[in-house]
C-alpha cells in the first residue's frame, strides 16, 4: 500500500466524504475509512479520495488508534485546505 497526499479545499459544500471505522467503534478497533464520497464536495472535484482508502492522517496529525468521534470532529473544524495521508 502506497501512501497518497490529498490536499481538499473545503467548499459551502464542504469536504464530501464520510468515514467509518475508529477505536472503539461498534465493529472493533479499526482504522478510519472512507464510507461514501458525495457525488458534490471537495472530494468529488478532486477526484482521488475513493470508498475503502483508509485515512492516517489530517494535517499532521495522526488518526492512528483515535476514536471516530474525535476524527470527525478534526475533519469538521478544519477551515480551508485539509491535507488527508491516505492508504489505497
Amino acid at each position: 500500500m502506497e501512501t497518497k497526499i490529498i490536499e481538499l479545499e473545503r467548499g459551502p459544500e464542504g469536504l464530501g466524504f464520510s468515514i467509518v471505522g475508529g477505536h472503539g467503534s461498534p465493529h472493533g478497533d479499526l482504522p478510519i475509512y472512507v464510507k461514501t464520497v458525495f457525488p458534490t464536495g471537495a472530494a468529488a472535484r478532486d477526484g482521488r479520495l475513493k470508498r475503502g482508502d483508509q485515512i492516517v492522517a489530517v494535517n499532521g496529525q495522526s488518526l492512528v488508534g483515535t476514536s471516530h468521534e474525535a476524527a470527525v470532529s478534526l475533519l469538521k473544524k478544519t477551515r480551508g485546505k485539509i491535507v488527508l495521508a491516505v492508504l489505497s
